[in-house]
């Protein structure tokens, strides 16, 4: 009984030795991820209404269109990101001699090229399908930069090329199961597939580049075969990514 008794107040004495842990004596501390969003004006508009880690009508807003010029052409019809389709037009913000930065060995010639999406358009209503291996990207475009075209996939932007020249596309960058915000991880070289029923096409990323809202001369038409893909840029509202690449000779 004594013995019992000593090793109970063993064990009491050793329990009143050991300091008890709690969760406020941690602090853990780890950098922000590159991408956190911060206050934005997402939460400033929305507040409490603004449901975190879910579906938003915000999220599916259209990333492309804001700010985008329009002009007449012709007849006075509108195009769409105002450039005539095929016609060699350019983007205001680019130079009469082509392209407004350097693209290596990369040269645009006068001569464009141009096909139409009805040309590509598949039974299902999609005009192509995008591949990014090293990103796990195969999502397929449909004609239009709305909602609606990027919420099953990749929008076309209806003024660039389906298949001939510059193929010019876009995307979400967050917010949908189909959103490409990882195209800025992209690196010179890397590979860029674009499938369609007149072939399939391989591409190598020539630049990945943070440019304006509304520099839209990255979708001029061009004589040599290239992809142009732009998406928003986390919690930079007036700044886009655009990745392009140039076809890969076979």
């Amino acid at each position: 009984m004594k013995r019992c008794r000593g090793l109970l107040l063993s064990l009491a004495g050793l329990m009143l030795m050991t300091t008890p842990a709690f969760a406020a004596d941690y602090n853990f501390e780890t950098p922000s991820p590159k991408d956190y969003y911060g206050s934005t004006s997402y939460e400033e508009v929305y507040g409490a209404q603004y449901n975190y880690g879910g579906i938003n009508a915000v999220d599916f807003l259209d990333p492309l269109a804001d700010g985008a010029p329009v002009s007449t052409v012709g007849g006075g019809s509108t195009v769409e990101y105002g450039i005539n389709a095929g016609n060699g037009s350019i983007y205001p913000d680019s130079s009469s001699d082509g392209y407004p930065i350097q693209w290596g060995d990369v040269s645009t010639l006068p001569t464009t090229q141009f096909t139409s999406a009805s040309e590509v358009k598949r039974s299902d209503g999609s005009i192509g399908t995008l591949v990014i291996p090293s990103l796990g990207i195969r999502y397929k475009a449909y004609e239009s930069t709305d909602s609606a075209a990027m919420r099953n996939g990749v929008g076309h932007f209806p003024s660039t090329s389906a298949w001939g020249g510059n193929i010019g596309l876009c995307g979400h960058n967050r917010g949908s199961s189909h959103n490409i915000g990882s195209i800025k991880n992209l690196d010179v070289g890397d590979t860029i597939r674009y499938e369609t029923s007149l072939g399939t096409r391989t591409y190598a990323v020539s630049a990945v580049k943070i440019i304006d809202r509304t520099d839209w001369s990255y979708l001029n038409a061009t004589s040599d075969n290239r992809i142009t893909i732009i998406t928003c840029l986390a919690d930079q509202p007036t700044k886009r990514v655009c990745v392009q690449a140039v076809e890969v000779s076979s």
